[in-house]
Formats: C-alpha cells, sequence, structure tokens
C-alpha cells in the first residue's frame, strides 16, 4: 500500500526546519499541547470539537529526522466510522540540506488511498505541508487550525 508523502523545499537551515517541526507545529498545523523535545514526549491535538489525536516522539535525530507515532485517536468526521483510523500510524518528516535549501519529506505511514478518511486527511496534508509549513518556512507565515 502506498502511504501519503509530499516534498517540500524551502530556503532555510535543516536545523530551522527541524525546529518548526518539533517546536512550533501550533504555528503551521495545529495547536499542540506541548513541544517535542525528547523521545517519548507527547502531545495532544484537535480540530475542535471532540476529535483529538496523540502522538509521540519516538525518532528525534537532530536535524535530520523526526517520527511522531499516533498513540490516541479519536477522529469523528460525520461520513466517517472508524475514529481510531489514526492509531498507530507514524508522521515522519526526513530532512536534508543542500547548499541553499533544505527539503523535507513528509510521508504519514499508514494513510494510504484505501483508507474511507484518506481523501479527507491527504487534502489536509495538502494545506499544511505544502501549503502552511512552506509559507512558515519561508516567513509568511502558517495557516494554522485556530479551531
Amino acid at each position: 500500500m502506498k502511504n501519503y508523502t509530499v516534498t517540500i523545499t524551502c530556503p532555510v537551515t535543516a536545523e530551522r526546519a527541524y525546529d518548526a517541526i518539533t517546536k512550533e507545529m501550533s504555528e503551521w498545523w495545529n495547536p499542540m499541547s506541548t513541544q517535542f523535545q525528547e523521545v517519548g514526549d507527547e502531545a495532544k491535538t484537535g480540530f475542535g470539537g471532540s476529535s483529538y489525536w496523540v502522538f509521540k516522539a519516538i525518532t528525534l535525530n537532530a536535524p535530520h529526522l523526526v517520527e511522531l507515532e499516533c498513540t490516541e485517536s479519536k477522529m469523528i468526521i460525520d461520513s466517517h466510522v472508524d475514529p481510531k483510523e489514526w492509531l498507530g500510524t507514524t508522521l515522519r518528516f526526513d530532512i536534508s540540506e543542500s547548499e541553499s535549501n533544505t527539503t523535507i519529506v513528509f510521508t504519514h505511514f499508514g494513510l494510504h488511498p484505501e483508507l474511507p478518511c484518506y481523501n479527507v486527511c491527504s487534502g489536509g496534508w495538502e494545506h499544511y505541508i505544502p501549503g502552511s509549513l512552506k509559507n512558515y518556512l519561508h516567513n509568511m507565515g502558517g495557516n494554522p487550525n485556530t479551531y
């Protein structure tokens, strides 16, 4: 099965991209309950209402790799029947720096086209990664969910 993946390139250092992912998610994705500073750190997030997710840092290899595993999932979407669909999935950010740019390859392992939420969730990631995160790293401000 093919997992959702998207790549962006920004004129920042790998360290800057790493910080945006681990410490500043609330600025470009969603309000987070805390930052990811050490392996094992957990943060809760939601999109308002009764939906929420908890992510645990399973890999923090500064400034090259961030992996966050979904340890709790309560996804409530009108037409959706499995609120635990993200449970056990992993958000992976591979970060590589060249002379003047940094490339981030984002993969949501476990989010694939066969899942009922794929269209909604992949559409969300298209907004947040190549949209909000890229703009944030270009100093144009992020467009996070603020519910």
